[in-house]
């Protein structure tokens, strides 16, 4: 791998998502909210659009029409941002979850998010109406909900909780999710994704690199 372009953002760059059509990456920057890049000159990416978040932006996801940012917002929950117009972004929704929202993913059909909330542990959030979002379900995990990624069938939640490693939630009831399984990782688990075919999670933890688990017989 060869580093073709950067940009500094103000603050400490957490998370990034791109958008459809791979133009745009939209950039959780902690202190300094949501940074909007063109990246069509990966050579030369260059910040087109900011907007603060009222605390510690770490984890964004777009909406499926990329118009709408997702944050996960540290002590200020979930900010929703209309982001259609990329140089000019605006906060159009929010709610304050129990404690530090860490992670945060979308439904395929986009109307509910989820949210690694660190000491709360997942919560299930209903963003029909992008104004008034409400939190319709939640569930706690044994340690800190740092991140959160679903299965394609958006049955299961897999939650990376800490020192309890990687946590299973059945979200197929929104508003009474439950912890069907768990596989302890070494160190603290941190983020998570999955194979195309959702056989495999890949987590990272803090002091032991990578660890790939085996979801078919859990």
């Amino acid at each position: 791998p060869v580093i073709l372009g950067s940009v500094d953002t103000p603050d400490w760059a957490w998370d990034v998502t791109l958008s459809n059509d791979g133009t745009l990456a939209y950039v959780a920057d902690d202190s300094s909210g949501l940074q909007i890049i063109d990246i069509s000159n990966p050579a030369s990416p260059v910040i087109i659009g900011s907007v603060d978040t009222p605390s510690h932006a770490r984890d964004v996801t777009l909406s499926n029409d990329g118009t709408l940012a997702y944050v996960a917002d540290g002590s200020s929950g979930l900010q929703i941002i209309d982001v259609s117009t990329p140089a000019s972004p605006v906060i159009i929704g929010s709610v304050d979850t129990p404690d530090y929202a860490h992670g945060v993913t979308l439904s395929s059909d986009g109307t509910l998010v989820y949210v690694a909330n660190y000491d709360s542990g997942l919560q299930i959030i209903d963003v029909s109406t992008p104004a008034s979002p409400v939190i319709i379900g939640r569930v706690n995990t044994q340690d800190w909900a740092n991140d959160v990624t679903l299965s394609n069938d958006g049955i299961l939640a897999y939650v990376t909780d800490g020192s309890s490693g990687l946590q299973i939630i059945d979200v197929s009831t929104p508003a009474s999710p439950v912890i069907i399984g768990s596989v302890n990782t070494p160190g603290n688990a941190w983020g998570v994704t999955l194979s195309s075919d959702g056989t495999l999670a890949y987590v990272t933890n803090d002091s032991a690199g990578l660890t790939i688990v085996d979801l078919t017989g859990l």
